[in-house]
């Protein structure tokens, strides 16, 4: 990867909304589409990919349209081009070039099948680039692990799982081995990934059962509920994650499922339950965990948006609530990865020149 410039990618328009943000076709972040078997011809160092497939879920389906819900919400910010991020002090396009590779070719009514098709696609991106992709329901990081894992000639991956369930059903919710509460079990009987490297944050709620966590624990395989997210140092809780994730392995993979948020602020999922993490954490741990890790040995998934119940949705022509705090975590593990290349903890953010807080003189008591 060598260094860009967001005028690499957007041209004139990187620098002024010089297009209104309901024209033009909407890829992620009106990124040019490039065809997967071309992207190291085109010098791809990220590809997106949409994989649209809802038929493994087993409450509220809809996260068929979350790939296009989150396109649409990735076109809401002004300007659309530029994405220097006043907190981080960094723009991902400064760094790395990316380019929307379109959908997987999901097949109705055969949930396998389309299952297959997205490891070919996350497989094609992988040879060339780094995947990151967009769901669909959770069964669709089986296939994106096994892709990615596959073209790389990994054997051994971590794993950091963000959700509300821990998906390590031996045949799933309902009896379907591949359904998206049973890919974790899936990556792991595939001997791609050991239990002491996988770590799952924001659990909460009644699934899966105690005779299942009773097996997770055996395997050692870790978890911090939601609860204890909000009761403890985040920096611990990312420092272990990571730590257990890269800890012998080949690569780590970071999986986030947005119904591990509060659903007060990600209403927009299949499987919705209180007491989930807000945005502010969940935004700072992915921040943290990715600049933590690899970028050339790297993967992330989005999962669950289901814009159907998402607020202000109500027709994916400018996304939601939900698909908005996907299209940012994108985002997010873009500028990491950014910042983890260069080996910098933060980028340069502009500062006041006054020290944050109170000064001196503000502090001191008035004279009696």
């Amino acid at each position: 990867m060598t260094d860009r410039n967001g005028d690499d990618i957007y041209g004139d328009k990187h620098k002024e909304a010089n297009e209104p943000i309901f024209s033009g076709i909407p890829t992620f972040l009106k990124l040019p589409e490039v065809e997967r078997d071309a992207l190291d011809e085109e010098d791809v160092d990220i590809g997106i990919l949409g994989a649209p497939l809802d038929t493994a879920t087993t409450i509220r389906p809809g996260t068929r349209y979350g790939p296009r819900a989150v396109r649409a919400a990735s076109t809401v910010p002004s300007p659309p081009y530029e994405h220097f991020n006043i907190e981080t002090g960094v723009d991902p396009f400064d760094t790395f070039s990316v380019a929307d590779t379109g959908d997987a070719a999901v097949s109705p009514g055969d949930t396998r099948q389309s299952q297959l098709n997205i490891e070919d696609a996350v497989y094609e991106i992988s040879e060339q680039a780094t995947p990151i992709v967009i769901g669909g329901d959770h069964s669709i990081s089986y296939p994106d692990i096994k892709g990615w894992a596959e073209a790389n000639d990994y054997d051994d991956i971590g794993l950091i799982h963000f959700d509300c369930h821990a998906d390590t059903g031996d045949e799933g919710l309902t009896g379907f081995e591949y359904d998206h509460g049973a890919w974790v079990k899936r990556v792991f009987d595939d001997d791609l990934m050991a239990g002491e490297n996988y770590t799952l944050i924001g659990p909460r709620g009644f699934w899966p059962g105690p005779d299942t966590y009773e097996e997770m624990r055996e395997a050692d395989m870790k978890w911090y509920t939601s609860m204890e997210v909000g009761n403890m140092d985040l920096d611990d809780i990312v420092a272990d994650a990571v730590q257990r994730a890269t800890d012998g392995t080949d690569a780590v993979w970071v999986s986030f499922d947005v119904d591990v948020m509060e659903p007060a602020y990600a209403p927009g999922t299949g499987e919705p339950e209180p007491g989930g993490l807000i945005p502010r954490e969940a935004i700072y741990m992915v921040r943290e965990v990715v600049k933590a890790l690899d970028p050339e040995d790297f993967g992330f998934d989005v999962v669950e948006v289901s814009p159907a119940y998402d607020t202000s949705d109500s027709s994916s022509y400018n996304g939601g609530v939900t698909s908005g705090l996907a299209n940012r975590l994108i985002i997010e593990v873009m500028g990491s990865m950014a910042l983890a290349e260069k080996g910098l903890e933060s980028g340069d953010p502009i500062k006041p020149k006054e020290p944050l807080g109170p000064t001196e003189e503000a502090e001191t008591p008035a004279d009696d």
